[in-house]
């Protein structure tokens, strides 16, 4: 998708969840909405900061709270060293995690769900979102500790 579509559409989700549009709020969104990587708040100031817009670290810790707020991105809580890592969350679904390199990859089944309804039963509340992680090895770990043994 070409950079000036992809501000585009990140001003139209901001605008359909009832947020006030900015270029910095636009870029901070086209990050997410491009990035496989499952950004930490550092490579999105970068990312940013290299598309020519001033912005403050402070800036990008506020716009994902009120992104994080509204359920348009969630933290993926999975590095090593303590970083949280963001991802836009348009559709439904859960994240397979390397436990040795922190590879995050995104798995689009919603069928995680299902435990949603079954917690409401059992517990009584009123669930409100769920996310679901897997952890393990990814493939090239998997190569990486063959080779080494």
């Amino acid at each position: 998708m070409h950079d000036q579509e992809v501000m585009v559409r990140a001003a139209h989700i901001l605008k359909e969840h009832g947020i006030k549009s900015t270029p910095q709020r636009q870029a901070i969104l086209s990050c997410l909405l491009t990035s496989t990587a499952h950004p930490t708040i550092d490579m999105i100031y970068d990312y940013v900061k290299k598309n020519g817009l001033g912005v403050s670290l402070a800036t990008v810790y506020n716009t994902l709270e009120l992104l994080l707020k509204t359920g348009i991105v969630i933290e993926v809580e999975n590095d090593n060293n303590g970083h949280v890592r963001y991802d836009y969350y348009g559709k439904p679904h859960y994240h397979v995690i390397c436990t040795r390199c922190n590879r995050i990859v995104d798995v689009f089944d919603d069928s995680f769900r299902q435990f949603e309804s079954a917690a409401k039963q059992a517990t009584g509340f009123k669930v409100e979102s769920s996310q679901y992680e897997v952890y393990g090895l990814c493939p090239d770990c998997q190569r990486t500790l063959g080779a080494d043994n």
